[in-house]
Parts: C-alpha cells; structure tokens; sequence
C-alpha cells in the first residue's frame, strides 16, 4: 500500500492511501475515499484529536507523541 502524508494544524500529520483525499476547514478534516465516500471526520488541536465519524471497517492508529494519524485501510478494502 503506498501511503502519502498530510500535514495538518498545530504539527499534526495523517498518514493515509494516495488515492483518498483530505479537505480542510481550520482544525476540522474530512478524509474522502476514491467513491467519494466519507471515509474519517476529525479535528485537531494543539494537545487532543477528536474523531466525530468514521466508516465502519475503518482501521487507524494515533500516535500522541508524534501527532500522527495513520489510516491502515487500502481503498480496495
């Protein structure tokens, strides 16, 4: 799976598919699949992330101490 990061606000990077695409609006993000499916909606702050939805087999790891989010799913999953 090749992967591209995203920089996001207050240092935070997302880490996902190169096919899925990010749009942003101040600390909030929506991350869109290739069937323009909403695939994650979260926001950012300087100390805390707040995921508001995700699809259901979403699968993804946050690292605190490197303010990383990573989408393990492939598109085709």
């Amino acid at each position: 799976m090749s992967t591209k990061s995203n920089p996001l606000q207050n240092g935070w990077t997302l880490i996902a598919h190169t096919s899925y695409q990010i749009y942003a609006n101040k600390h909030s993000y929506i991350l869109i699949d290739d069937e323009s499916d909403v695939v994650l909606r979260f926001a950012v702050q300087e100390n805390e992330i707040e995921i508001f939805s995700s699809n259901w087999n979403l699968n993804y790891k946050v690292n605190l101490g490197f303010k990383t989010i990573k989408v393990m799913n492939s598109p085709e999953e």
